[in-house]
Protein backbone atom coordinates (compact mmCIF):
# COMPACT_ATOMS: atom_id res chain seq x y z
CA UNK A 1 0.00 0.00 0.00
CA UNK A 2 1.44 3.74 -0.33
CA UNK A 3 1.17 6.69 1.33
CA UNK A 4 0.54 10.52 1.25
CA UNK A 5 0.39 10.71 -2.87
CA UNK A 6 0.42 14.14 -4.29
CA UNK A 7 -3.02 14.48 -6.09
CA UNK A 8 -2.01 13.30 -9.26
CA UNK A 9 -0.19 10.02 -8.11
CA UNK A 10 -3.36 9.58 -6.87
CA UNK A 11 -5.94 10.12 -9.45
CA UNK A 12 -3.69 8.23 -11.79
CA UNK A 13 -3.21 5.19 -9.39
CA UNK A 14 -7.51 5.09 -9.42
CA UNK A 15 -7.60 5.11 -12.93
CA UNK A 16 -5.43 2.33 -13.50
CA UNK A 17 -7.42 0.34 -11.45
CA UNK A 18 -10.74 0.52 -12.76
CA UNK A 19 -12.22 -0.22 -16.18
CA UNK A 20 -15.42 0.96 -18.46
CA UNK A 21 -18.58 -0.82 -17.85
CA UNK A 22 -20.11 -2.84 -20.79
CA UNK A 23 -22.66 -1.90 -23.05
CA UNK A 24 -26.73 -2.43 -22.93
CA UNK A 25 -29.56 -1.38 -24.80
CA UNK A 26 -32.42 0.66 -23.31
CA UNK A 27 -35.39 2.16 -24.56
CA UNK A 28 -34.95 5.92 -25.73
CA UNK A 29 -36.40 7.66 -22.76
CA UNK A 30 -34.44 6.01 -20.78
CA UNK A 31 -31.08 6.96 -22.25
CA UNK A 32 -31.63 10.82 -21.03
CA UNK A 33 -27.80 11.43 -18.97
CA UNK A 34 -26.50 7.60 -20.39
CA UNK A 35 -23.16 7.58 -22.60
CA UNK A 36 -23.41 6.66 -25.94
CA UNK A 37 -21.62 3.02 -26.74
CA UNK A 38 -22.13 3.23 -30.32
CA UNK A 39 -22.23 6.53 -33.56
CA UNK A 40 -25.11 7.99 -34.63
CA UNK A 41 -24.88 8.60 -38.45
CA UNK A 42 -28.29 10.27 -40.32
CA UNK A 43 -29.97 7.36 -41.98
CA UNK A 44 -31.89 9.66 -44.22
CA UNK A 45 -32.14 13.47 -44.85
CA UNK A 46 -34.50 15.29 -42.63
CA UNK A 47 -36.64 16.91 -43.01
CA UNK A 48 -36.76 14.02 -45.70
CA UNK A 49 -38.31 16.38 -48.07
CA UNK A 50 -39.27 20.09 -48.54
CA UNK A 51 -41.46 21.13 -45.74
CA UNK A 52 -43.55 24.40 -45.01
CA UNK A 53 -41.72 26.42 -42.24
CA UNK A 54 -45.46 28.36 -41.62
CA UNK A 55 -48.86 28.18 -41.97
CA UNK A 56 -49.85 29.66 -45.06
CA UNK A 57 -49.90 28.73 -48.99
CA UNK A 58 -48.00 27.11 -51.36
CA UNK A 59 -47.18 28.89 -54.28
CA UNK A 60 -46.65 27.67 -57.62
CA UNK A 61 -44.57 30.58 -58.71
CA UNK A 62 -41.09 31.30 -57.27
CA UNK A 63 -41.76 35.42 -57.56
CA UNK A 64 -44.78 37.33 -57.72
CA UNK A 65 -45.50 41.04 -57.22
CA UNK A 66 -47.92 42.14 -54.29
CA UNK A 67 -51.65 42.31 -55.25
CA UNK A 68 -51.16 38.57 -58.02
CA UNK A 69 -54.16 36.27 -57.50
CA UNK A 70 -53.50 32.42 -57.03
CA UNK A 71 -56.53 30.06 -58.19
CA UNK A 72 -56.95 27.99 -54.39
CA UNK A 73 -56.63 24.30 -55.57
CA UNK A 74 -57.35 22.88 -52.26
CA UNK A 75 -55.63 22.79 -48.85
CA UNK A 76 -54.00 20.03 -46.74
CA UNK A 77 -54.77 20.15 -42.98
CA UNK A 78 -52.87 18.20 -40.31
CA UNK A 79 -54.36 14.86 -39.87
CA UNK A 80 -55.51 14.38 -43.19
CA UNK A 81 -52.82 15.13 -45.46
CA UNK A 82 -53.31 13.46 -49.08
CA UNK A 83 -50.52 13.94 -52.45
CA UNK A 84 -51.42 17.35 -54.68
CA UNK A 85 -49.87 19.19 -57.44
CA UNK A 86 -49.64 22.68 -58.09
CA UNK A 87 -48.48 24.24 -60.99
CA UNK A 88 -48.21 28.23 -62.04
CA UNK A 89 -50.65 30.33 -60.94
CA UNK A 90 -52.05 27.89 -58.14
CA UNK A 91 -52.16 27.90 -54.88
CA UNK A 92 -52.95 25.40 -51.67
CA UNK A 93 -53.40 25.65 -47.85
CA UNK A 94 -50.12 24.17 -46.07
CA UNK A 95 -49.99 24.19 -42.53
CA UNK A 96 -46.48 24.44 -40.62
CA UNK A 97 -44.17 20.90 -41.13
CA UNK A 98 -46.73 20.17 -44.06
CA UNK A 99 -44.77 17.73 -46.83
CA UNK A 100 -45.26 20.20 -49.70
CA UNK A 101 -47.35 19.90 -53.14
CA UNK A 102 -45.09 18.90 -56.05
CA UNK A 103 -44.27 21.96 -58.18
CA UNK A 104 -43.99 24.56 -54.88
CA UNK A 105 -41.88 27.68 -55.68
CA UNK A 106 -42.74 29.73 -52.46
CA UNK A 107 -44.43 29.95 -49.44
CA UNK A 108 -46.37 32.86 -48.08
CA UNK A 109 -47.68 32.86 -44.75
CA UNK A 110 -51.05 33.17 -43.83
CA UNK A 111 -51.65 37.19 -42.54
CA UNK A 112 -50.03 37.89 -46.04
CA UNK A 113 -53.02 37.31 -47.89
CA UNK A 114 -56.57 37.74 -48.68
CA UNK A 115 -58.71 35.18 -49.46
CA UNK A 116 -62.09 35.30 -51.56
CA UNK A 117 -63.80 33.54 -54.48
CA UNK A 118 -62.10 30.36 -54.62
CA UNK A 119 -58.46 33.06 -55.31
CA UNK A 120 -55.77 34.29 -52.60
CA UNK A 121 -54.42 37.70 -53.44
CA UNK A 122 -50.40 38.13 -51.91
CA UNK A 123 -50.37 41.19 -50.11
CA UNK A 124 -46.24 41.77 -50.84
CA UNK A 125 -43.84 40.24 -53.35
CA UNK A 126 -43.00 36.50 -53.00
CA UNK A 127 -39.20 35.56 -53.52
CA UNK A 128 -37.85 31.80 -54.75
CA UNK A 129 -38.14 29.16 -52.32
CA UNK A 130 -39.31 31.73 -49.39
CA UNK A 131 -40.39 30.00 -46.02
CA UNK A 132 -39.59 26.34 -47.33
CA UNK A 133 -37.31 24.16 -45.51
CA UNK A 134 -35.53 22.39 -47.84
CA UNK A 135 -34.78 18.80 -47.63
CA UNK A 136 -31.72 17.88 -45.23
CA UNK A 137 -31.97 21.70 -43.98
CA UNK A 138 -31.41 19.91 -40.11
CA UNK A 139 -28.93 16.86 -41.37
CA UNK A 140 -28.70 15.38 -44.50
CA UNK A 141 -28.05 11.17 -45.23
CA UNK A 142 -24.88 10.21 -43.67
CA UNK A 143 -24.28 13.06 -41.75
CA UNK A 144 -22.55 12.24 -38.33
CA UNK A 145 -25.27 13.25 -35.42
CA UNK A 146 -23.72 11.95 -31.93
CA UNK A 147 -20.27 10.70 -31.57
CA UNK A 148 -19.41 7.01 -29.57
CA UNK A 149 -19.01 8.31 -25.67
CA UNK A 150 -22.25 11.58 -25.84
CA UNK A 151 -23.45 12.57 -23.21
CA UNK A 152 -27.62 12.03 -23.90
CA UNK A 153 -29.54 15.48 -23.11
CA UNK A 154 -32.98 16.09 -23.96
CA UNK A 155 -31.57 17.69 -27.26
CA UNK A 156 -30.16 14.45 -28.28
CA UNK A 157 -33.06 12.84 -27.66
CA UNK A 158 -35.34 14.77 -29.70
CA UNK A 159 -33.05 14.27 -32.67
CA UNK A 160 -33.07 10.12 -32.37
CA UNK A 161 -36.79 10.14 -31.52
CA UNK A 162 -37.11 11.96 -34.86
CA UNK A 163 -35.16 9.28 -36.28
CA UNK A 164 -37.52 6.58 -35.09
CA UNK A 165 -34.97 5.42 -32.79
CA UNK A 166 -36.43 2.87 -30.25
CA UNK A 167 -33.58 2.24 -28.21
CA UNK A 168 -30.15 2.88 -27.73
CA UNK A 169 -26.48 1.14 -26.85
CA UNK A 170 -25.07 3.08 -23.32
CA UNK A 171 -22.94 2.17 -21.01
CA UNK A 172 -24.12 0.67 -18.19
CA UNK A 173 -24.97 2.99 -15.22
CA UNK A 174 -22.87 3.11 -12.18
CA UNK A 175 -24.00 1.33 -9.69
CA UNK A 176 -22.69 2.72 -6.53
CA UNK A 177 -23.56 2.18 -2.28
CA UNK A 178 -22.50 4.54 0.50
CA UNK A 179 -22.11 4.04 3.83
CA UNK A 180 -21.22 6.45 7.08
CA UNK A 181 -18.48 4.91 9.61
CA UNK A 182 -18.92 8.01 11.66
CA UNK A 183 -20.75 6.00 14.76
CA UNK A 184 -22.29 9.93 16.23
CA UNK A 185 -24.01 10.12 13.04
CA UNK A 186 -27.54 9.09 11.92
CA UNK A 187 -29.88 9.03 8.94
CA UNK A 188 -31.00 12.36 8.05
CA UNK A 189 -34.90 10.92 8.55
CA UNK A 190 -34.25 10.37 11.90
CA UNK A 191 -34.14 13.13 15.05
CA UNK A 192 -30.98 12.72 16.67
CA UNK A 193 -30.21 11.70 20.62
CA UNK A 194 -27.77 13.41 22.61
CA UNK A 195 -24.14 13.54 20.91
CA UNK A 196 -26.03 12.25 17.25
CA UNK A 197 -25.76 14.50 14.43
CA UNK A 198 -28.15 13.81 11.04
CA UNK A 199 -26.15 12.66 7.94
CA UNK A 200 -25.71 15.22 5.10
CA UNK A 201 -22.78 13.29 3.48
CA UNK A 202 -25.13 10.75 2.17
CA UNK A 203 -27.71 12.12 0.60
CA UNK A 204 -24.80 14.96 -0.91
CA UNK A 205 -23.00 12.01 -2.05
CA UNK A 206 -26.52 10.61 -3.73
CA UNK A 207 -27.33 14.03 -5.53
CA UNK A 208 -23.54 13.94 -6.74
CA UNK A 209 -23.67 10.57 -7.76
CA UNK A 210 -26.93 10.95 -9.58
CA UNK A 211 -25.57 14.46 -11.29
CA UNK A 212 -22.26 12.12 -12.72
CA UNK A 213 -24.92 9.72 -14.43
CA UNK A 214 -24.68 6.75 -11.26
CA UNK A 215 -27.04 5.66 -9.55
CA UNK A 216 -27.16 4.53 -5.42
CA UNK A 217 -28.53 0.97 -4.91
CA UNK A 218 -27.46 0.66 -0.80
CA UNK A 219 -27.01 2.83 2.06
CA UNK A 220 -25.85 1.85 5.56
CA UNK A 221 -24.74 3.45 9.23
CA UNK A 222 -22.43 2.16 11.08
CA UNK A 223 -24.40 3.89 13.93
CA UNK A 224 -27.10 1.10 13.70
CA UNK A 225 -24.74 -1.72 13.11
CA UNK A 226 -22.95 -4.08 14.73
CA UNK A 227 -19.13 -4.07 12.99
CA UNK A 228 -19.57 -7.87 11.68
CA UNK A 229 -23.06 -6.98 10.01
CA UNK A 230 -21.32 -4.21 8.63
CA UNK A 231 -18.59 -5.64 7.11
CA UNK A 232 -21.09 -8.41 5.75
CA UNK A 233 -23.53 -6.22 4.69
CA UNK A 234 -21.14 -4.12 2.42
CA UNK A 235 -19.52 -7.83 0.96
CA UNK A 236 -23.22 -8.14 -0.08
CA UNK A 237 -23.42 -4.81 -1.56
CA UNK A 238 -20.19 -5.40 -3.65
CA UNK A 239 -21.77 -7.95 -5.59
CA UNK A 240 -24.71 -5.71 -6.43
CA UNK A 241 -22.77 -2.39 -7.22
CA UNK A 242 -19.51 -1.43 -9.18
CA UNK A 243 -18.61 0.94 -6.72
CA UNK A 244 -17.88 1.65 -2.96
CA UNK A 245 -17.73 5.17 -1.10
CA UNK A 246 -17.35 5.25 2.93
CA UNK A 247 -17.54 8.37 4.59
CA UNK A 248 -16.18 9.11 7.92
CA UNK A 249 -14.21 7.10 9.77
CA UNK A 250 -10.70 8.16 8.52
CA UNK A 251 -9.21 10.83 11.03
CA UNK A 252 -5.44 11.14 11.30
CA UNK A 253 -3.81 8.03 13.78
CA UNK A 254 -2.45 4.90 13.40
CA UNK A 255 -5.39 2.83 12.32
CA UNK A 256 -8.10 4.35 11.10
CA UNK A 257 -11.99 2.60 11.31
CA UNK A 258 -12.13 2.81 7.68
CA UNK A 259 -8.58 1.05 7.10
CA UNK A 260 -9.55 -1.34 9.79
CA UNK A 261 -13.33 -2.16 8.17
CA UNK A 262 -11.18 -2.88 4.96
CA UNK A 263 -8.92 -4.93 5.92
CA UNK A 264 -11.19 -6.88 7.83
CA UNK A 265 -13.49 -7.79 5.03
CA UNK A 266 -10.44 -8.79 2.64
CA UNK A 267 -10.09 -5.91 0.85
CA UNK A 268 -6.68 -4.85 -0.69
CA UNK A 269 -5.27 -1.01 0.31
CA UNK A 270 -3.82 0.43 -2.90
CA UNK A 271 -3.39 3.76 -1.17
CA UNK A 272 -4.05 5.45 2.20
CA UNK A 273 -2.95 9.31 2.75
CA UNK A 274 -2.95 12.32 -0.03
CA UNK A 275 -1.41 15.43 0.26
CA UNK A 276 -4.52 17.65 0.03
CA UNK A 277 -6.19 19.74 2.25
CA UNK A 278 -8.86 19.40 3.12
CA UNK A 279 -9.58 15.60 3.17
CA UNK A 280 -6.22 14.11 3.37
CA UNK A 281 -7.01 11.14 5.15
CA UNK A 282 -8.85 9.22 1.86
CA UNK A 283 -7.76 5.98 0.49
CA UNK A 284 -9.04 3.70 -2.03
CA UNK A 285 -9.01 -0.05 -1.75
CA UNK A 286 -10.25 -3.11 -3.90
CA UNK A 287 -13.01 -5.81 -3.10
CA UNK A 288 -12.79 -8.43 -5.51
CA UNK A 289 -11.58 -5.94 -7.61
CA UNK A 290 -14.46 -3.75 -6.86
CA UNK A 291 -13.25 0.10 -5.70
CA UNK A 292 -13.46 1.00 -2.38
CA UNK A 293 -12.93 4.95 -1.77
CA UNK A 294 -12.87 6.09 1.84
CA UNK A 295 -13.44 10.08 2.06
CA UNK A 296 -13.46 12.15 4.96
CA UNK A 297 -16.25 13.16 7.22
CA UNK A 298 -16.21 16.68 7.29
CA UNK A 299 -18.47 18.08 4.86
CA UNK A 300 -16.85 19.97 2.17
CA UNK A 301 -13.82 17.87 2.75
CA UNK A 302 -16.19 14.78 1.48
CA UNK A 303 -17.30 17.05 -0.94
CA UNK A 304 -13.86 17.41 -2.24
CA UNK A 305 -12.50 14.40 -2.01
CA UNK A 306 -15.35 13.24 -4.18
CA UNK A 307 -14.58 15.46 -6.97
CA UNK A 308 -11.31 14.77 -7.01
CA UNK A 309 -11.51 10.83 -6.86
CA UNK A 310 -14.42 9.51 -7.23
CA UNK A 311 -16.21 11.98 -9.47
CA UNK A 312 -13.28 11.11 -12.07
CA UNK A 313 -13.92 6.85 -11.34
CA UNK A 314 -17.54 7.64 -12.13
CA UNK A 315 -16.92 9.09 -15.73
CA UNK A 316 -14.06 6.90 -16.28
CA UNK A 317 -16.69 3.97 -15.78
CA UNK A 318 -18.74 5.46 -18.18
CA UNK A 319 -16.12 5.71 -21.12
CA UNK A 320 -15.93 9.75 -20.70
CA UNK A 321 -13.20 11.66 -19.91
CA UNK A 322 -12.21 11.52 -16.29
CA UNK A 323 -10.55 14.31 -15.04
CA UNK A 324 -11.31 18.03 -14.37
CA UNK A 325 -10.84 20.47 -16.93
CA UNK A 326 -8.00 22.77 -15.48
CA UNK A 327 -8.29 26.99 -16.42
CA UNK A 328 -6.66 29.83 -15.61
CA UNK A 329 -8.71 32.54 -13.90
CA UNK A 330 -8.80 35.61 -12.05
CA UNK A 331 -9.33 36.06 -8.08
CA UNK A 332 -12.71 38.35 -7.28
CA UNK A 333 -11.82 38.49 -3.89
CA UNK A 334 -9.28 36.95 -1.73
CA UNK A 335 -8.38 34.18 0.83
CA UNK A 336 -5.67 34.96 3.70
CA UNK A 337 -4.75 31.52 4.22
CA UNK A 338 -1.81 30.16 2.50
CA UNK A 339 -1.16 26.01 1.20
CA UNK A 340 1.27 24.45 3.48
CA UNK A 341 0.16 21.05 1.41
CA UNK A 342 -2.11 21.14 -1.90
CA UNK A 343 -4.89 23.11 -0.49
CA UNK A 344 -8.46 22.98 -2.50
CA UNK A 345 -10.39 26.11 -2.33
CA UNK A 346 -14.58 25.79 -3.10
CA UNK A 347 -14.64 28.58 -5.58
CA UNK A 348 -17.73 29.67 -8.40
CA UNK A 349 -15.87 29.73 -11.46
CA UNK A 350 -17.60 32.26 -14.32
CA UNK A 351 -16.87 32.88 -17.92
CA UNK A 352 -16.66 36.28 -18.72
CA UNK A 353 -15.91 38.67 -21.75
CA UNK A 354 -12.47 39.07 -20.01
CA UNK A 355 -11.69 35.12 -19.65
CA UNK A 356 -12.65 33.24 -16.63
CA UNK A 357 -12.57 34.76 -12.87
CA UNK A 358 -13.53 32.99 -9.44
CA UNK A 359 -15.13 34.05 -6.41
CA UNK A 360 -13.65 32.21 -3.11
CA UNK A 361 -17.22 31.58 -1.07
CA UNK A 362 -17.51 31.99 2.28
CA UNK A 363 -17.00 29.04 4.69
CA UNK A 364 -14.00 27.17 3.91
CA UNK A 365 -13.56 24.97 7.22
CA UNK A 366 -13.89 21.68 6.12
CA UNK A 367 -16.78 21.21 8.32
CA UNK A 368 -19.00 24.01 6.73
CA UNK A 369 -21.98 23.72 4.26
CA UNK A 370 -21.86 26.89 3.11
CA UNK A 371 -18.63 26.73 0.63
CA UNK A 372 -20.89 23.64 -1.25
CA UNK A 373 -23.88 26.50 -2.16
CA UNK A 374 -22.84 27.26 -5.53
CA UNK A 375 -19.30 25.42 -6.13
CA UNK A 376 -18.46 24.77 -9.35
CA UNK A 377 -14.87 24.45 -8.99
CA UNK A 378 -11.60 24.45 -6.73
CA UNK A 379 -8.94 27.02 -6.89
CA UNK A 380 -5.71 25.21 -6.30
CA UNK A 381 -2.95 26.29 -4.43
CA UNK A 382 -0.17 24.05 -4.63
CA UNK A 383 2.41 23.42 -1.76
CA UNK A 384 3.71 26.54 -0.73
CA UNK A 385 1.51 28.98 -2.27
CA UNK A 386 0.93 32.75 -0.76
CA UNK A 387 -2.31 34.16 0.35
CA UNK A 388 -4.74 34.89 -2.84
CA UNK A 389 -4.90 38.41 -3.65
CA UNK A 390 -8.14 40.26 -5.14
CA UNK A 391 -7.16 40.28 -9.15
CA UNK A 392 -4.65 37.23 -9.06
CA UNK A 393 -4.53 34.83 -11.57
CA UNK A 394 -4.81 31.49 -10.09
CA UNK A 395 -5.32 27.42 -11.13
CA UNK A 396 -8.69 26.47 -11.45
CA UNK A 397 -10.69 23.30 -11.72
CA UNK A 398 -13.97 23.31 -13.15
CA UNK A 399 -16.29 20.77 -11.42
CA UNK A 400 -19.54 21.35 -13.77
CA UNK A 401 -20.23 17.78 -15.11
CA UNK A 402 -21.37 19.34 -18.63
CA UNK A 403 -19.78 17.79 -21.27
CA UNK A 404 -16.07 19.48 -22.34
CA UNK A 405 -14.82 20.61 -18.44
CA UNK A 406 -13.46 17.22 -18.40
CA UNK A 407 -9.93 15.94 -19.96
Amino acid sequence: MKHDLSLETAQQLILENIYELPAERVSLLQAVGRVLAEEIVAAQDLPSGPQSAVDGYALGDGTAQANTCFTLKGSLSPGNYHPMEISSGQAAGVYTGADLPAGTRSVIMHEKVQRKNGKIQVLEDVQPGSNIKGAGEDYQQGEGLMGIKTRLNAGHIALLAAYGYEELLVYQQPRVALCSLSKNVVSHKQIPQPGQVRDSNLPFLSALIKQEGGSVVGQLWASELEPQILINCLKHLAFQTDLIILSGGTYAGHRSEAQELLESAGARMIYWGTDIQPGSHNGLALYESEPVFALSGNPAACAVGFNLFVAPALRYLQGLPALPLQVRARCTNSFNKAARSHRLVRGRAQLGTQGWQVTVLPGQKPSMLKSLLGCNALISMPPGHSPLEKGSEVTVLLLSADEGQYT
